[in-house]
């Protein structure tokens, strides 16, 4: 009897042997490495096997099925697609695939062309292509068989009860985690197929096991939760979130023609400071973004999760919007990219933000050589937002400039500075475009503060990174030895005394509000009251499920934060007039940017932008009688619209 027909008739331990070989496949993807994969196999074959195991279990579905080997090279293809995804995802950013990465494909869409040139897009269009070929001759040559259903129920229902055991085996070993404080790390020491397959499941906040009604009452007496104070100054505050900006001069064995962030290390010597450590490297702005502005620790989270994309897609959530607004502020955010990037023309309203100014709304726009916005034109939105009320104003400011993927080949031969100290032409080439990058953020910074050091009301001004770029640092490159290390600075244009502290990026907003006497919201006290005491992280867990997963039993049964009517940019767009003349017709109004479209009873036109009073079209679009809408119009999803106009 041949090998093949002999474990034809023994399909599990066929599935075992495919299942250790798509494992071992994967890890070496998952690592970038062929001695990386084998380094996994030998030095944990406890956890290579646990790996194994869950790959079995989705193999062995396939004796169910009538089309049993057919079933098999499907699972296969997908395990290896996933491997090959996270490995060209890594070659992009530092945090491997998860499962929300395909619930973003939408806002990627928008920016591939950043990541991939035409010919890697055409290469992966083939290989698309030919695997789907592959499928198709796998569905006409492969064998049929009687499924055997009661082997496939007991087979899963044994290899499910094995993982169960192994996972609270390894648990309590300490050789596998159920929380990952760093995803990367955790590909790297647990594998693949768990990490990824946890991603799945794991959402929202594990439920504490100590959670109820007198636990939650014993933590807001402890921050005194009803003990509000009054503050005497209450000034703008604007909060800047650089994308990838970090102090270079941090990484070993590197020097620059000159200091690419000068104004960021005048600001360090002269202004409160300090390290502020993130959630993610490489990737993960909104992740940043929503421990910043929520306060919450995103480490109880699940794993790899994007809460943009799944509790605060229809939830409200406390954040210092809400808790500023008791206080009379209007919450403005700023972003010089597409306002459906991380679907923020949604989730911004859950977070109680008025308005939002997205790139769709800006005018003066200049780009990157690889397309990205550049951070200059955010100077002149932020003095829009602070002109636009009469009151106080909270200022939150995402800047894009330094985004990667960084170009391997010179692109602008002009860059003003040079980099000396890194192995490989193509690695220096892509660090030098990113330094210069940072350089031009940095000459944003001076102009920001510049523009506000006259302004006639009080600001209190905070600069912070988002994380580092994905240059695959590791921590002993850098002089302060954490990767996940950022940098914070407050400015402001009146005597502030402000304490130097390194913090956690979802400690920020409170620390900033205590220095002004405001302690406005439960997380705010929590953070302000607990923070140096042995159940702080305790009551911050115990509090983030209350609020976002459990019975909001702080609130008292209901959430007061209610979705707020959210005006995309800080004054309306509207249509004052038009003018025909010869074969154009002229449609004049305010506001107007290049992104600015033209709707005729229902049916966009061409139009041509000529200046933010002026729109061009044909003629012979517009009839007289026809009903007219300037509408603001980004990832071909409408953000606004004016009011009808009808056309005389």
């Amino acid at each position: 009897m041949s090998l093949l027909k002999w474990l034809d008739k023994r399909p599990m331990l066929q599935f075992a042997g495919i299942s250790m070989l798509l494992n071992l496949l994967v890890e070496i993807l998952s690592r970038r490495s062929i001695t990386a994969g084998f380094e996994f196999l030998l030095a944990n074959p406890l956890l290579f096997l646990y790996n194994a195991a869950i790959i079995l279990l989705t193999l062995s579905v396939s004796l169910a099925c009538k089309r049993r080997y057919f079933t098999m090279i499907i699972v296969s293809v997908i395990w290896l697609g996933l491997g090959v995804a996270n490995c060209v995802l890594l070659g992009f950013r530092t945090t491997p695939l998860a499962a929300i990465d395909f619930q973003i494909l939408k806002s990627v869409d928008s920016i591939i062309s950043m990541y991939l040139n035409q010919i890697e897009i055409i290469l992966i269009a083939v290989v698309l292509l030919c695997v789907l070929a592959g499928i198709i001759i796998a569905w006409k040559r492969t064998p049929k068989k009687k499924p055997k259903l009661l082997a496939a129920i007991s087979a899963v229902i044994a290899v499910a009860i094995f993982i169960a055991a192994s996972t609270s085996f390894l648990v309590k070993a300490q050789a596998l985690a159920s929380n990952f404080g760093n995803l990367a790390d955790a590909y790297k020491d647990f594998g693949f197929a768990y990490c990824f397959s946890r991603s799945l499941i794991d959402r929202g906040i594990t439920k504490p096991d100590n959670y109820s009604e007198e636990e939650i009452s014993r933590v807001l007496k402890a921050i005194h939760a009803d003990e509000t104070l009054a503050p005497e100054l209450t000034p703008n505050i604007i909060m800047v979130q650089l994308e990838s900006f970090f102090d270079v001069n941090y990484l070993k064995g590197l020097s620059f023609s000159e200091n690419p962030v000068p104004v960021f290390a005048r600001l360090k010597e002269s202004c409160p400071h300090g390290f502020l450590t993130v959630p993610s490297i490489g990737a993960g702005t909104a992740n940043t973004e929503f421990e910043i502005l929520t306060g919450m620790n995103l480490g109880y989270f699940g794993a790899g999760e994007y809460p943009y994309k799944s509790v605060l897609h229809k939830e409200t959530c406390e954040s210092i919007c809400y808790d500023l607004r008791e206080l009379g502020y209007t919450n403005h955010a700023i972003h010089n990219h597409e306002g459906t990037f991380y679907q923020r023309h949604v989730v911004f309203s859950n977070l109680g933000f008025d308005t939002y100014t997205s790139l769709e709304y800006m005018n003066n726009v200049e780009y990157t050589p690889i397309g990205w916005a550049k951070d200059a034109v955010l100077t002149g939105e932020v003095m829009k937002a602070l002109a636009s009320t009469s009151g106080q104003d909270f200022i939150y400011t995402i800047s894009v400039q330094a985004h990667g993927r960084y170009p391997q080949e010179v692109v602008d031969p002009g860059q003003k500075i040079t980099v000396a100290g890194i192995e490989g032409e193509k690695k220096r080439v892509a660090f030098e475009y990113f330094v210069n990058q940072l350089y031009e953020t940095d000459a944003f910074i001076d102009a920001l503060t510049a523009e506000l050091s006259t302004f006639e009301e009080p600001v209190v001004l905070v600069f912070f990174g988002d994380h580092l770029p994905s240059f695959g640092i590791e921590n002993e490159d850098l002089s302060n030895a954490n990767r996940f290390q950022a940098e914070y600075v407050v400015w402001s244009n009146f005597p502030l005394e402000v304490s130097r502290q390194d913090l956690s990026s979802y400690q920020l907003n409170a620390y900033i509000l205590k220095q002004l006497g405001i302690n406005n919201g439960i997380l705010t006290k929590l953070h302000q009251t607990l923070f140096d005491q042995e159940d702080y992280q305790a009551a911050l867990e115990m509090m983030e499920y209350d609020m976002v997963c459990g019975e909001q039993i702080a609130y008292g049964g209901v959430s007061p934060h209610l979705p707020t009517e959210l005006q995309m940019g800080v004054s309306e767009i509207n249509v004052s007039g038009i003018r025909r003349e010869n074969e154009n017709a002229y449609v004049y109004g305010e506001g107007f940017t290049e992104w600015s479209q033209v709707i005729i009873d229902g049916n966009q036109v061409d139009a041509i932008f000529i200046d933010g009073n002026t729109l061009m079209i044909a003629a012979g679009d517009m009839e007289p009688g026809v009903s007219l809408v300037v509408a603001q119009i980004g990832d071909k999803t409408i953000l606004s619209e004016t009011s009808i106009y009808q056309c005389p």
